[in-house]
């Protein structure tokens, strides 16, 4: 299955599976860093040690088509992030903000959006992925109507083997560029994105172009995915000025697409930390029972339960519609993915 990462130096030796990664929570990381310093928990995660060490400048992220900010709620941080929001994308729909958070309640927050378009669409054609046979675009392999305009849209910028290239297509954004690298994996995405730039602009001349019989098949890609990053929640922050706060909620969607008329991102990322919760006592996840005699340095019964092979199984559990994801969530958080959101959200018209 496909996952969120919210770093890119997430390995890939150890994720046989799709990797995506997206700025939208590393930008509202960095803001919670800007405000307060590195932020350190109790115990420090190493995703929080991979996300103090990440710097996105607007090299990386245009302030144009991003949005990010952390505060207290008593600062008026919603107001803010909802202001330039709004006059920036009209349009968005936003799931992760909210109307409005308590006083003494932090929130940092991140949004990104940026949709690429081909001059010429690619026409649309069947194309293989290891064993399967998929949609995919590319020249329609005719020599008449648009195909020489389609092959001008590809740079090809390094090619070594059928299963080891290096090519753009090229956008309607002459600062934006789609790579599209089939190569061997690096340990970690960020070396493996490293290891493709690196061989950007190697060819010169008539190999930069793609000849007439020369084949191109991309599949199709779309996706809509939502992480929810656990190992960052519940812990005590050792950051002074946020006197032992806890990150309740730190989640991001992504949504993104490649295809005959173009590619785009978009995502949103939420950080925030509500206050404690109300106090309850529901055994729902792996515990521990001990029997042990009152002063006694060791128990005489000791049991961990990580399964139900030992309870009366009644049945699933079925939440009901709108279940959100725990208490004190502001209003408008925890929905289900894909709640409240048009179908296609963040795909131009015409390209799915």
């Amino acid at each position: 299955m496909p996952s969120v990462c919210a770093s890119l130096s997430t390995p890939l030796s150890s994720s046989p599976e799709d990797l995506v990664f997206c700025a939208a929570f590393a930008l509202a990381w960095e803001q919670l860093r800007a405000r307060f310093g590195p932020i350190r928990m109790d115990p420090q995660p190493a995703l929080a040690d991979a996300l103090n060490a990440t710097t996105l400048g607007a090299d990386v992220v245009d302030p144009a088509w991003s949005v990010s900010g952390a505060g207290f709620g008593g600062e008026g941080i919603v107001e803010a992030l909802r202001a330039e929001l709004f006059s920036k994308f009209p349009d968005a729909k936003p799931e992760y903000l909210p109307e409005a958070v308590s006083a003494d309640d932090l929130l940092a927050y991140g949004y990104l959006s940026k949709i690429l378009r081909f001059e010429t669409r690619f026409a649309v054609r069947e194309g293989t992925f290891k064993n399967s046979r998929v949609r995919a675009f590319g020249p329609s392999g005719s020599p008449l109507g648009a195909d020489p305009a389609r092959r001008a849209q590809v740079v090809v910028h390094d090619w070594a083997a059928p299963e080891d290239f290096v090519i753009e297509l090229v956008s309607d954004d002459p600062d934006s560029r789609i790579v599209v690298a089939q190569m061997a994996p690096a340990e970690t995405l960020a070396a493996t994105a490293a290891s493709a730039v690196a061989r950007l602009d190697r060819l010169h001349g008539e190999a930069r172009q793609l000849a007439r019989d020369e084949p191109l098949a991309i599949p199709r890609l779309k996706l809509d995915l939502e992480e929810h990053f656990g190992e960052l929640t519940g812990r005590p922050l050792l950051v002074e000025a946020l006197g032992g706060k806890r990150i309740a909620e730190a989640k991001q969607r992504v949504q993104f697409h490649l295809n005959e008329g173009g590619a785009g991102a978009t995502s949103e990322a939420v950080l925030g930390s509500y206050g404690p919760p109300p106090r309850s006592f529901l055994v729902t996840d792996p515990f521990l029972v001990l029997l042990q005699r009152r002063g006694a340095s060791a128990p005489y019964l000791a049991a961990w339960v990580e399964s139900t092979a030992w309870m009366e199984v009644l049945g699933e559990v079925i939440p009901p519609p709108g279940w959100g994801t725990g208490y004190g969530t502001p209003s408008g958080y925890g929905m289900p993915p894909g709640y409240g959101m048009p179908p296609g959200w963040g795909t131009p018209s015409g390209t799915t």
